[in-house]
């Protein structure tokens, strides 16, 4: 799933210079980057998952859905790992860990939630 960050940024794009808010496309893009490297690493240790009610063996899949109404796009990103996200105090030298804090900075909300008939979560974060 190396591709999987890269792929999903570029459809952001194309997605959002297609809907005519190219002045949201990069805002989308680097919360969709965030959301799919964050629902990477939730899901890499998984050996099943549940959706729409049928569960489905080895690594889950990733799921994106981009959303636009008026002047804003609503990214959402599932991932099979039940815990919700949680924003981390990272350390001034750390590599990692401001994530959230980046989706919290470059939208007007953003939040998680678990949906019925299905393992894992949404995350989802409002631009514009």
């Amino acid at each position: 799933m190396a591709g999987a960050v890269p792929c999903a940024r570029l459809h952001a794009r194309q997605v959002v210079w297609e809907w005519g808010l190219q002045e949201l496309a990069d805002s989308v893009e680097l919360i969709v980057s965030e959301l799919v490297t964050n629902a990477l690493h939730a899901s890499g240790g998984l050996t099943g998952s549940r959706y729409a009610g049928r569960w489905a063996p080895g690594v889950p899949p990733l799921r994106l859905w981009l959303q636009a109404e008026d002047k804003r796009i609503v990214v959402q990103i599932w991932d099979g790992n039940d815990k919700l996200p949680m924003q981390q105090t990272a350390d001034v030298g750390a590599e990692g860990g401001r994530g959230l804090l980046l989706v919290e900075s470059m939208s007007t909300r953003w939040g998680s939630y678990q949906a019925e008939g299905a393992s894992g979560k949404f995350v989802w974060a409002v631009v514009g």
